[in-house]
């Protein structure tokens, strides 16, 4: 939803909408529509932007406030489990 970059699966974080409400599947196996967000902190705060309406619009429903709520722990979670960025050396160094 953020970057939409290609990543393996297991990588990614999960949204999904569930009978009971919208919210972060660390199993990946939550019932119900799911998205798949980058783990990385700038592409979940992308995805927030606009009051989230394409995570809503993925999700096919939801409010607002569940799916901030949602991306807020999403959010919490990126920063635990932060992706090292690779470093680039140079051919001089």
């Amino acid at each position: 939803m953020g970057c939409r970059s290609a990543r393996a699966k297991h990588t990614l974080i999960r949204i999904a909408r569930t009978p009971t409400g919208i919210r972060c599947d660390d199993t990946h196996r939550l019932p119900g529509r799911g998205a798949y967000l980058c783990p990385n902190p700038q592409c979940v705060a992308s995805a927030s932007r606009r009051d989230a309406g394409a995570l809503r619009r993925a999700l096919r429903g939801g409010t607002t406030a569940e799916v901030l709520a949602a991306l807020d722990e999403a959010r919490a979670r990126a920063t635990r489990h932060q992706v090292p960025t690779r470093t680039v050396r140079s051919e001089n160094a």
